[in-house]
């Protein structure tokens, strides 16, 4: 088949590879109507439904800088190769495109440049037992040569066949592939997962090894985490389906080096004779409606291939592994997991977190080698539940610290002052198995009086080096001056005379705002302090996917928003997006013009109005005849430096309150639970009494 069609595509396409809204495209081909380059025609109308070419429209988004995808043409090649009018079957074309890039990342060369039957030869000498490419290279049949080019193409768009590998499988909702969907964890269940795995695993030269068959998310999550310069070693199953042999590429082109479990499976015969790391989830690929019975059997196998030096990561649904169990095979088997000692953490997360069924609640299990006394009924492990929690960077990394406590001894969980786990006792949990693996409610947990009276004094002194900092003499050197009359002038005339300059925000879709991002978002909610600074933040993936031309805040500049009350900040640190309808104002030359973004803000904020009138359409605060302090260029460094000083005692003064609190916390929980008893004396040191 040589005949390559045009990809035609419909406003809701074009939308979508833009990463726009369907009206935008509406609103491109009519306001470009009428220039040099307008938006380009309808090659085709089916049912009054207009298509465009992909080529043309890939071209003129570009060419324009409009949208919100930077990987148009990427996204394009994936569709043209997906959607070909006279292609095989798409579940096959899927197949074959994937195993294609994958021979290609091989290789190292462009396809096109062999006929079908070297095609065919490359693969057979590559994949010589027909074990993941082999058979879908054979599959595309008449159609091998052509789809050899789309894999070019989809390669170079991407810049390597494994963004392009990823870009293809990125369509599993869209073909569609339900197994392959139902299983998609989101990206911030897989980051947790992976932080978890890399905190217990020793070293990037360690055995990573996935008990399912065709679990491949979780791995080359990892294989973003660990080290570029090691092919990191896997073992998975060996099973012969078409995910079976899918996740078998996705690993090859990731660059795992892998060896298949022995032959029956991973049974109680199968061992790792160094440190290894077990790392699956429920569902998976090849049993998306697995019952309680199947997934907790597949663990407990697991924990009879544990040695000494393994460390188990399981995510699976709340409902098997912490919720309240009606079936009594799927109880006894989990209270028998618990009873081996292995079991140290259990952690309840929210919901969301499975993409096609957000309304499913996970779990985290993590095991390890049992704690000498974690096999009596004197024994203990770790409960958590953060069902309620934002699932942030903050709560990822208060999770792994607890997680990484709970799986060392005795002795290091006594110390751990843990942040959302809690130490349970085996006996207990065994006793009431049909409440679930859930921290109680009913009662509050022990704690050790020792543990707590030492925090109370860790916390006292930190208390009482904040209150001397706080006490510090501050010294200003004050000079006054006779009182001149002057009028300030405003920012629309700093601006006009280009003394300052007003950067408009950027335009995000509400969707590409998480918390576990890495790009810091500053918007109305964050300048009127509906909202932490760094608690909204972009994705790097959305990031370069969708907002690489985006404008970004340089150290000093004034974020402000006029409506729906005026709110004004200095980015100290720089490098964020604003969010529309929050603007910058940006001082060119302070030292020259003798403009100190901190003295505006401060200025701005105090003759700041309060909400807009009552009925009217816009706020009272209009930001152009906002006045500007200006003070005399020499004077610039000196009164940055003072307000600095001030800036950091400020920051002293929310420190010491926050100890003060967790302070007041401490004792009232100690006092509470009956281990501790607190007097006001100066000196005191904690005794047993």
């Amino acid at each position: 088949m040589h005949d390559e069609p045009t990809l035609l595509l419909t406003k809701g396409d074009i939308a979508a590879l833009a990463g726009v809204r369907r009206p935008v495209v509406t609103v491109w081909t009519s306001r470009y109507r009428d220039t040099d380059r307008p938006f380009p025609r309808p090659v085709r109308i089916d049912a009054r439904q207009e298509k465009f070419a992909a080529t043309e429209v890939v071209e003129w988004i570009r060419d324009r800088g409009l949208g919100n995808n930077d990987t148009l043409a990427e996204d394009v090649a994936v569709h043209a190769a997906l959607d070909h009018p006279t292609g095989p079957d798409r579940q096959v074309v899927f197949a074959g495109l994937t195993a294609l890039l994958c021979m290609k990342a091989q290789l190292d060369e462009p396809l096109a440049d062999l006929d079908a039957d070297e095609l065919l030869d490359e693969a057979d000498e590559l994949d010589p037992d027909d074990d993941h490419l082999y058979r879908e290279i054979e599959a595309l049949g008449a159609h091998l040569a052509t789809y050899a080019r789309h894999a070019d193409r989809m390669a170079d768009a991407a810049y390597t066949p494994e963004r392009a590998f990823e870009a293809v499988l990125a369509q599993r909702f869209r073909i569609p592939l339900p197994e392959l969907a139902a299983s998609a964890l989101t990206p911030v269940a897989l980051d947790l997962c992976v932080r978890v795995a890399t905190a217990l695993a020793p070293d990037d030269r360690a055995v990573f090894v996935d008990p399912s068959d065709d679990g491949s998310d979780l791995l080359v999550a990892l294989r973003g985490a660990l080290s570029e310069d090691v092919e990191p070693f896997a073992i998975t199953g060996r099973g012969d389906t078409p995910s079976a042999r899918l996740a078998r590429r996705r690993l090859a082109i990731h660059r795992w080096r892998r060896q298949p479990a022995p032959v029956d499976g991973f049974g109680a015969e199968f061992s790792v004779d160094r440190p290894a790391l077990f790392l699956t989830q429920f569902p998976s690929p090849s049993a998306p409606d697995a019952s309680a019975v199947d997934v907790l059997t597949r663990i407990d196998n697991i924990t009879v291939q544990m040695g000494a030096d393994h460390h188990v990561v399981v995510v699976a649904p709340a409902a098997v592994l912490v919720d309240p169990l009606r079936d009594r095979e799927a109880l006894s088997i989990r209270s028998g997991i618990v009873r081996t000692g292995r079991l140290r953490a259990a952690v309840r997360l929210p919901e969301g977190l499975l993409v096609t069924k957000p309304g499913t609640a996970m779990a985290l299990w993590v095991l390890g080698a049992p704690d000498g006394s974690a096999v009596s009924a004197e024994g203990w492990m770790v409960l958590a539940d953060i069902a309620a929690h934002e699932l942030d960077d903050d709560t990822i990394d208060g999770v792994v610290s607890d997680v990484v406590a709970a799986v060392d001894t005795v002795e290091s969980v006594r110390a751990h002052a843990f942040r959302f786990g809690r130490v349970e006792n085996l006996g207990r949990l065994l006793a009431e198995d049909r409440r679930g693996l859930l921290v109680t409610r009913r009662a509050l947990a022990p704690i050790r009086g020792a543990d707590a009276a030492s925090r109370v004094m860790t916390l006292t002194d930190r208390v009482n080096a904040g209150a001397r900092e706080v006490d510090g003499d501050l010294s200003l050197s004050v000079t006054y001056h006779r009182a001149g009359i002057s009028e300030l002038p405003t920012a629309g005339e700093l601006v006009d005379a280009r003394k300052l300059a007003v950067i408009s925000g950027n335009r995000i879709d509400d969707t590409d705002l998480v918390a576990d991002g890495t790009i810091r978002v500053i918007g109305p909610d964050e300048l009127l302090g509906h909202r932490r600074l760094g608690q909204r933040t972009v994705d790097p993936l959305a990031y370069t996917t969708r907002y690489r031309s985006a404008r970004h805040t340089e150290p000093g500049d004034i974020v402000f928003c006029t409506s729906p009350r005026t709110g004004v900040l200095v980015d100290t640190e720089g490098a964020s997006l604003v969010l529309a309808p929050a603007r910058v104002l940006r001082v060119r030359h302070p030292n020259v013009d003798g403009l100190v973004p901190e003295l505006i803000a401060r200025h701005l904020r105090m003759q700041a109005p309060g909400t807009k009138p009552a009925g009217a359409v816009r706020g009272a605060s209009r930001w152009r005849e906002w006045t500007i302090p200006v003070i005399a260029p020499r004077r610039v460094d000196d009164v940055t430096a003072t307000l600095a000083e001030l800036d950091a005692r400020r920051r002293a003064v929310r420190g010491l309150l926050d100890d003060l609190d967790l302070l007041t916390d401490t004792i009232i929980d100690g006092t509470i639970r009956g281990v501790l008893s607190v007097a006001a004396e100066h000196g005191t040191v904690p005794e047993e009494g």
